[in-house]
Order: C-alpha cells, then structure tokens, then sequence
C-alpha cells in the first residue's frame, strides 16, 4: 500500500503526540493492512490551513476548540479543497450539536476526549474500508 498523509489538527501538543503515537502501535499492531503514514501536525487552524493546501492528505484528525478558529469551520474549508479527505472530529466538547454539524459538514467520523486506542484504530478501519471502495 502507498504512503497516506495524515493531519493532526490539536491546540494541545500533547493530545497531538498522543494521537500519533496511537496511530504508529496500531500500524505496528498489524491490525490495519497500511504501514506507512506520513504525519503532520497543526495547532491552529491558520497553520492546519496552510499545511492542509500543501500536503493535501487523505486523513485529518481534527479538534473543533482551536485558539483562532473553529474547527467546524476548517472541516468545511478542507471538504471543499478536497471533498475526498476522511475527517475525524477529536474533541471534548462532545454536544450532539457538535457531532450533528460535524457529520453533516463532511466529517466521517467523532471521537470524544479523551480518545481510547480503540477508538483510533475504529477510526483508521473505517479509512480502510473508504479507501476500498
């Protein structure tokens, strides 16, 4: 399988670290058939912006409390530059709201905090089963 790009979007630097470290033992694990994935990290949306245009990746895990924009508003941005991007909303503000506006702007999934290893690897599964369609 190719290299994937994932974004990882946080204001905390150590949710971002977290996350990663996540996706690389489930990747190790055996449990997803990709191995190979190239990370970039943002922790604010001007600079998730800039890197998302760059490096147009495949997957983005996002948090929606971001310190200069909503992280609503930048899933709607992404969709529209690339509306094949699968989007993860992280977050801990976790309303129904939240989660309604999330899937209904284009995200394929939301993931409460704190986020469990499980919840990771549902994530990256169903990224699998929407790359093979």
């Amino acid at each position: 399988m190719t290299e994937r790009k994932i974004l990882l979007v946080d204001d905390v630097d150590y949710t971002r670290q977290l996350l990663r470290n996540n996706i690389m033992a489930i990747c190790q694990s055996g449990k997803i058939r990709n191995k190979n994935f190239t990370f970039y990290n943002a922790g604010k949306a001007s600079a998730a912006m800039d890197l998302f245009s760059m490096q147009l990746p495949g997957m983005v895990f996002l948090d929606i409390e971001l310190p200069d924009a909503s992280g609503l508003e930048l899933l709607k941005k992404f969709k529209k530059l690339k509306p094949d991007c699968f989007i993860v909303m992280v977050s801990g503000v976790s309303t129904l709201n939240n989660v309604k506006q999330s899937i209904a702007d284009g995200a394929a999934s939301f993931i409460a905090k704190p986020f469990t290893g499980d919840k990771i690897l549902a994530a990256l599964r169903l990224y699998e089963r929407y790359l093979a369609q």
